[in-house]
Parts: structure tokens; C-alpha cells; sequence
């Protein structure tokens, strides 16, 4: 008996009262395959779709679902995946992936027929996972009330999710058997991949039963192989099998299918076999404690795969394969002080992605990201780089309303780039005969993920003849797609820089000095070996540190992309100070994105307002240092700043960075009659900010902070201002006496320091409070001045005494 069947009275019970439940069941409960099957069998409810996050999972679930009732796939089991769909009328449960619900919700928002939506291992929050499940809430509330959502998973963060979906949550217990954990130490963790041969030849020894082995990828998991393959040479009662994404159907079934009688089995594989997926006999887990994640660099728009070290949650997950048969072991490479250190939870998708795809979906949903039912939220940066990249790709316009093309790319169901480019190259194909042939070439190399040279064209040329199973496989897929055969004549590789400038607009790149430097304005590391004459590249793969080095692209010029993406070009007549020659420069410019394509001397005349925004550029770029009378101006900068911070209703922010972002507001009609760089240093910086100001705030300001006090001698000393703490007044002890109290400036709200002198203008006391300073500390300070300064006077009552900036001879 499963764990799940336990709780599923009360599952029913909930999913009967509540539209959305929350199911956590550890690994081993049968959550992604007794409680589907029961659900539909008992008839609960008429149609359930069931969302997988990996394609090898909802594969194999669909497969083994279908053999319980004695039937094949797409009879009242169906599979929805991409390449592969099986459903017919009879269809009560289908299994989905690959963000197959997302376009199910798309195409009928009310979800007809269906009354209940499944979310297996949601913790793996996948982009899709998180779109679709957004959608369906949205669906739930305004078209569909009686639809049912349930979201379960192993590792879930289940108050968090709960106070999300505001849902019920039904827990089931997992596994039946214990683990038994073993953690392995590493002396060197750069050679952690040379530990992992160890710890497999010590399981065998020390444990019966098959050990899976979690890796990050297919090189790991190479190397693993040929490091054991002489000694399973010599122990013919073990196989070695291999399991990830991209094998064949053959070779996955393979690995997961039981070992022969007699004989044990060893699996290497990624983390697809982390959930959702049973593999028969495996009673020992190895776990390298690493996965291979994409991680999004915003700068270059590049997603390139890292290794990193996995969660607590994907770390338990891992684990619990060992235990579904009789008890378990868990070998973990690091100690256990390195495993509780872990982060809870994987980062989710969502943040760490190009959420591109997701915009055009939330667009033709007829929403914006704001607005949609999302547990996390990508950053402002993550928006404005997927925005900018949908206005490329003609998706969208600028203020982000939906475009024909956008709802087209959307309607085909893959990434933005890709669906871009099948819809363009079709347009094109009268104009550019083969070109979507060559595409489907591009798209099956892309997808095939087959070894590119650094010149991508030599590249396609050598697949047409010769190409391995998997680029012929994805081949027929896109040439299917786009509706096109491959009739084995040569392809048009005229026309790949198009080709590949219809997916990557963002990519293309010109030279500068021993690099590139792409349509965004990052810079970029050339081949050492290739296009060393090269202007301008479109480049198809960019990866490596910090997403800067590029691994395949082609040459192009300007002039054959311009006809056939214009909306990329933009011609800009541009007015610039060349401060190194003192010299305006006044051209015609064409941008594709941030850098020049072409420039010319401009054909109209530089006027008054073009040369008064060059001015204004230059401020911009070098501050208020540019004015030579910027040191006369100190003062006023320090009263308009305490102004507006102590009578905010009353005076604008002042600081540097303020007036920087308002220049044309109060600089700019200063500007006029500047035509050399000099005048401008000795611009009267005074005048113009105090014109930021009427006359009226302008005797404000004088009041509230007086830029001199008269003192009772009759001086008028000059206040020295300051953003924190009080006003300073230095001045001579002679020339306050008979000053009983402080000087009070701004109504009380600005205290001033009386900084008191010596006749030789040395300080003798800082005080806040005269009359205090009169009635105690003068004492000691008049004794000691008396002596010193014997001409001057020092009065017994200074509060009272009269205030003199001469000797005693003279008074």
C-alpha cells in the first residue's frame, strides 16, 4: 500500500470544497502515479490534465499509467509533450510538459471540459510551470470557479505556498523504507569529479542492490564511464547504463528498466531522475551535490550553463530513489557541515532566466506582469532586457502593446527567437529562395546542441552530408514546423547572417579594437584564430565567462540586413563637444542599437538648440566641476540643500545629482550664446541656480539662512553652512559680547556652533549656548586672555558688557 492512499479521503474531500489544494508527499508516495490513475478511475472528475516539468518523466508516467489499465498511450491516458502528442476523444488524463498547458490556456481560457489541473513536482519551478499556473489561477477566478487546481510536490515550502494560493494543504508520509546517510569528504574540491569512481567502487563493495549515481551532465557522466569501464570489463554481473534528456527513448528505457536476474546495474545520469521517475532495483544513491543550471547574464542576453552545487530540498530528493524497495543508502560527496550550509530551496526559474517568453505570454494573455499571480517576481533589469528583446523581434512596440507578429511568434508555441525567425524566413523565402531550409538547419544545430565551429556557415555545410542522429532528428522537426522538405540540393548559405540576425538581433556585433562590441553596447571576446579582419559579426553562440566569448558566428554587412530588418536602424542627427579637440562634431548618424554604423558630416546646420544640448551632454558627463565658479557657488549649494531639507514644502531638492537630472530646466537658457568650451567654464554657475527660484523664495532663502549675522560689535560675519549639523559662526570673543543668547537661525530649526576667537583669531570655546558659556566657562578662559592679551578687553559681565573689535586704548 502507497502513502498517498492514506491521506486520499481527505485529498478528495478538500479538492471537493476548496478550489485549490496544496499536496506535499515525499519521494516514493505515488503522488505522480497511484493518485492520478485513482483520481480518474473513481471518476471524481471527467478530465485531468497533469503538468510534468521534465519530457523523460510525463513520458515514462504516461507509459506506465496506460499499462495499469491494460492500454497504450493515448487512449484514456494521453501524452502532450513537444514532438510528441497521443489523445484521442477517449482521453480522461493527460500528462503535459514543455509548456503545452500554457498553450492550452491560451487557445481556450475557460479550459473547457477539464475539472482539474495537476502541478506535479512544482518545486522545481520551472518558467513554464510558473506561467501556466498563473493563467489557470487567473482562469479560476474570472471564467471558471468550478475548476479545480491542485499543486503538489515533494520539497515544497509549504507555508509559503500556502499563504500564496490561500489553500488547504493534505501531507502525506513518503518513502516506506529508511536512508541511511553517508557523507564523503572532499580534500580538494576542484577534484571533486575524480571522487566519484572512489565512491562508486565503495558502494559495491560495501552494499548489494543497483546505485544510481547523480551528475551534472553528460561530460560528467563520460568521464565517469570510461574511468570504470576497464573493471566492469571484468565483472560481467554489472551493467552500466546512462540516462539523461537527450537520449534516445531506446536507451532511457534501458536504464530504467530492472536489472537482469543476477546482476546489478549502475545508472549514471543528470538530475531528470531526481522526481517523478521510478528506476527499478535501486537501493544505493551516489550524489555529487552538483546540477548543471542555465544562469542568465542580462548584460549579454546569454543563458549560459554552469555547474552549481544543489539545494537541501533537490539533496533529499536525490535520496529518496533509495529508499522505494527495502532500506537505502546515500553517499554525499562533502560533509554534512557542507550539506546543512546548502541554500533550502533552488533558485526558481523566474529569477534567474530570460523571462522574454513569459511577457509575450502574459501580452496575449491581455495582461502585464504586474498584475499576473506570480510567487516570485523577476527584477526591473530581467524586464527591461526581455522588453527591449521583444521590441527587437518586432513582438512588441515600445510602450509594450502586442504587434500582428508578436501573436503569431506566440501561436507557434517555441521561444520568441526561434518563433521569429520560422515567421520571418517564410516572408523572405520568395526574395531569399532556401533560406527557410537553412534556418531549419540553424534551429537543429541550435537544438541538437552538435559541436559548432567557429565559422557557423563551414558548420552547416558539413552537416548537410554529414550529421549525427540527433541533428537529423531535430532537422525533420523544424523542416516539419516550417513546412519545407530537404530535398538534399545546397543550401543557401548566402543567407545564414540573416538567418541568424532574425533570432539574435541582439547579437550582432561590430569591431572594437582586438574584441567586438554587441548592438546593446557589451563587449565581447573574438576567436583568436578567426574573422581577424572582420567588421561586423552575427554571432549564434556566446557563452563562456561572463557570457563574452564567441563560439560561432558568421561575417555580415550593414547594408544586407538594413532592407530586412529596418525597425533595428536608426538614423540619429547627433551634435557632440570633442573635448580633445575642442571641437563640435555635428553628423549624421545611422545606430544599429548602440553603435554606429555609419556617420557623414550632418547636411543640416548646427543650430542654437542642437549646440545648447551638446553643452548640456558635457555637464552631464563631467559634473559642476566643469564651472570654474563652482567654488563660489559652495555656499549656495549648501543653503538651497538644507532649504529643501528642512522646508521641503517650499524649495525643490538641490543636491548635485538633482540638478544634473534637471539641466534643461534651469541651465539650458544660460547656454544660448556659448560657443567655446572656455566661456563655458566661466559660466556664472551663481546666477543660474538662483534663477531656479523666484524672487519671492529667493529673499526666503536670505532670511532663513542669512549668508552673514550682525554681531553686536557691528561686524557681519559669514555663517558657514554645512548638510550635517549645525551652522558655524567664527568670530572674535570681543565682538559678541553683550550677546546674551545663540543666534537663532531657520525659525529655531537650525542651531548655530558660535566658534569664539582669540584677538589673534585662534578658537578659544565652541558653544551652542552663550549664556551658559558667560556664566560658567568665561571664568577661566578671561583669566588666561587677561594675561595674554593684556590691551584687549575682558569685561567681568561679557552678557552685559559692550562689544568692541578695537584694543581698550581706542574703545
Amino acid at each position: 500500500m502507497l502513502p498517498i492512499e492514506d491521506v486520499y479521503p481527505q485529498l478528495v474531500e478538500q479538492l471537493t470544497s476548496h478550489k485549490t489544494v496544496l499536496l506535499q508527499a515525499p519521494p516514493g508516495a505515488g503522488k505522480s502515479t497511484w493518485l492520478p490513475l485513482q483520481l480518474m478511475t473513481d471518476q471524481n472528475f471527467k478530465r485531468i490534465v497533469m503538468l510534468e516539468p521534465r519530457r523523460l518523466a510525463a513520458r515514462n508516467i504516461a507509459q506506465f499509467l496506460a499499462e495499469q489499465l491494460n492500454e497504450a498511450v493515448g487512449e484514456q491516458v494521453g501524452l502532450r509533450i513537444r514532438q510528441e502528442v497521443k489523445v484521442s476523444s477517449q482521453t480522461r488524463l493527460e500528462i503535459v510538459t514543455e509548456g503545452m498547458l500554457t498553450r492550452m490556456i491560451q487557445q481556450d481560457p475557460e479550459l473547457s471540459d477539464i475539472d482539474l489541473l495537476i502541478f506535479d513536482e512544482f518545486h522545481e519551478r520551472s518558467l513554464s510551470a510558473d506561467t501556466a499556473l498563473a493563467f489557470a489561477l487567473e482562469s479560476q477566478a474570472a471564467l471558471r470557479e468550478d475548476l479545480k487546481i491542485l499543486v503538489m510536490s515533494a520539497t515544497l515550502d509549504s507555508e509559503r505556498y500556502q499563504r500564496f494560493l490561500d489553500c488547504p494543504v493534505v501531507s502525506s508520509q513518503g518513502r516506506t523504507y529508511p536512508i541511511e546517510e553517508r557523507y564523503v569528504t572532499l580534500k580538494d574540491e576542484s577534484q571533486w569529479l575524480m571522487q566519484i569512481a572512489p565512491m562508486i567502487r565503495q558502494a559495491l563493495s560495501e552494499e548489494s542492490g543497483s546505485v544510481l549515481v547523480f551528475l551534472p551532465g553528460q561530460k560528467e557522466i563520460r568521464y565517469v564511464a570510461n574511468a570504470l569501464h576497464s573493471e566492469l570489463e571484468q565483472s560481467p554481473n554489472i551493467e552500466l547504463c546512462t540516462l539523461y534528456g537527450d537520449q534516445s527513448k531506446a536507451h532511457q528505457q534501458a536504464a530504467i528498466s530492472p536489472a537482469k536476474a543476477g546482476q546489478r546495474k549502475i545508472v549514471l545520469t543528470t538530475n531528470v531522475a531526481e522526481t517523478s521517475l521510478t528506476i527499478e532495483g535501486i537501493r544505493v544513491v551516489i550524489d555529487s551535490g552538483k546540477r548543471r543550471a542555465g544562469v542568465f547574464n542580462l548584460r549579454t542576453g546569454v543563458t549560459e550553463l554552469a555547474t552549481l552545487a544543489i539545494s537541501r530540498a533537490s539533496a533529499i530528493q536525490r535520496a529518496g530513489r533509495a529508499g522505494r524497495i527495502e532500506p537505502g543508502v546515500v553517499y554525499r560527496l562533502g560533509s554534512k557541515e557542507q550539506f546543512e550550509r546548502r541554500d533550502a530551496h533552488d533558485k526558481p526559474d523566474i529569477l534567474s532566466s530570460d523571462i522574454s517568453s513569459l511577457i509575450l505570454e502574459a501580452t496575449v494573455w491581455g495582461t502585464n506582469l504586474a498584475d499576473l499571480p506570480l510567487l516570485d517576481r523577476p527584477s526591473n533589469a530581467q524586464y527591461q532586457q526581455a522588453k527591449q528583446l521583444l521590441i527587437e523581434l518586432e513582438a512588441i512596440d515600445k510602450q509594450g502593446k502586442l504587434q500582428p507578429l508578436g501573436s503569431k511568434m506566440q501561436a507557434l508555441g517555441t521561444e520568441p527567437r526561434y518563433a521569429h525567425m520560422l515567421l520571418k524566413v517564410q516572408q523572405l523565402e520568395p526574395e531569399f529562395s532556401g533560406i527557410t531550409r537553412l534556418a531549419c538547419y540553424f534551429l537543429a544545430l541550435q537544438d541538437s546542441k552538435v559541436k559548432s565551429a567557429p565559422e557557423l556557415s563551414s558548420t552547416l555545410r558539413q552537416l548537410q552530408y554529414q550529421a549525427p542522429p540527433q541533428f537529423k532528428k531535430q532537422l525533420q522537426y523544424w523542416c516539419k514546423r516550417a513546412k519545407v522538405h530537404d530535398d538534399g540540393s545546397e543550401l543557401a548559405i548566402e543567407h545564414i547572417a540573416i538567418v541568424v540576425a532574425l533570432a539574435y538581433p541582439d547579437r550582432l556585433a561590430k569591431r572594437r579594437g582586438q574584441g567586438f562590441v554587441l548592438a546593446n553596447g557589451a563587449g565581447v571576446q573574438a576567436h583568436s584564430e578567426y574573422w581577424l579582419d572582420t567588421a561586423f559579426l552575427a554571432i549564434a553562440q556566446l557563452g563562456g565567462h561572463k557570457g563574452q566569448t564567441i563560439f560561432s558566428a558568421t561575417e555580415f554587412t550593414p547594408e544586407l540586413l538594413k532592407p530586412v530588418l529596418p525597425h533595428l536602424f536608426c538614423a540619429k542627427t547627433v551634435c557632440e563637444f570633442e573635448q580633445k579637440n575642442s571641437q563640435f562634431i555635428h553628423q549624421d548618424r545611422v545606430y544599429l542599437g548602440q553603435w554606429i554604423v555609419s556617420e557623414k558630416p550632418s547636411s543640416t546646420p548646427l543650430d542654437q538648440a542642437a549646440r545648447s544640448q551638446a553643452w548640456l551632454n558635457v555637464v552631464k558627463q563631467q559634473g559642476l566641476r566643469v564651472f570654474d565658479t563652482l567654488g563660489e557657488c559652495a555656499s549656495l549649494l549648501v543653503r538651497l540643500q538644507l532649504a529643501a531639507k528642512l522646508y521641503p514644502e517650499e524649495f525643490s531638492p538641490c543636491s548635485e545629482a538633482d540638478l544634473l537630472q534637471s539641466l534643461e530646466n534651469w541651465l539650458a537658457p544660460y547656454l544660448n550664446d556659448i560657443k567655446q568650451y572656455n566661456q563655458l567654464k566661466k559660466l556664472d554657475l551663481k546666477v543660474a541656480l538662483l534663477a531656479r527660484i523666484d524672487w519671492q523664495k529667493q529673499q526666503r532663502l536670505n532670511d532663513l539662512f542669512p549668508e552673514r549675522i550682525k554681531v553686536p560689535s557691528g561686524s557681519n560675519i559669514r555663517v558657514n553652512y554645512q548638510l550635517e549639523g549645525p551652522a558655524r559662526l567664527a568670530v572674535k570673543m570681543q565682538e559678541v559680547y553683550g550677546m546674551s543668547d545663540s543666534p537663532v537661525l531657520c525659525e529655531g530649526r537650525l542651531p548655530v556652533l558660535l566658534e569664539l576667537l582669540s584677538p589673534a583669531q585662534r578658537p578659544l570655546q565652541l558653544t551652542q549656548d552663550l549664556a551658559h558659556f558667560w556664566k560658567t566657562s568665561y571664568k577661566e578662559v578671561q583669566k588666561e586672555m587677561k594675561g595674554r592679551y593684556p590691551k584687549h578687553f575682558w569685561p567681568d559681565d561679557p552678557a552685559t558688557a559692550q562689544a568692541t573689535n578695537k584694543v581698550k586704548s581706542r574703545m
